[in-house]
């Protein structure tokens, strides 16, 4: 998951960044820094987001691996 998918899941909860590191257990700056990009997430937030949200790990799969078909369709629709 990135920061920029984070974030939208996130808002969609509508809850700031603090809010919602203290729902998941992880530090405000911990999220504030997977958001910005300065941080990937790990494997343990990532946990602690399924967790607390109740997504199932295949939806993180699924995000990821429709963000490379995106790019590949881009890469291909740019080259033509």
């Amino acid at each position: 998951m990135t920061g920029e998918q984070l974030r939208e899941l996130r808002e969609a909860l509508v809850m700031t960044q603090r809010e919602f590191a203290e729902m998941v257990g992880v530090s405000y700056s911990t999220i504030s820094n997977i958001e910005s990009g300065a941080r990937t997430m790990s494997l343990l937030t990532r946990a602690k987001i399924v967790q607390k949200i109740q997504l199932d790990e295949g939806l993180f799969i699924f995000v990821e691996k429709s963000q490379k078909l995106n790019r590949l369709i881009h890469n291909l629709m740019v080259q033509h």
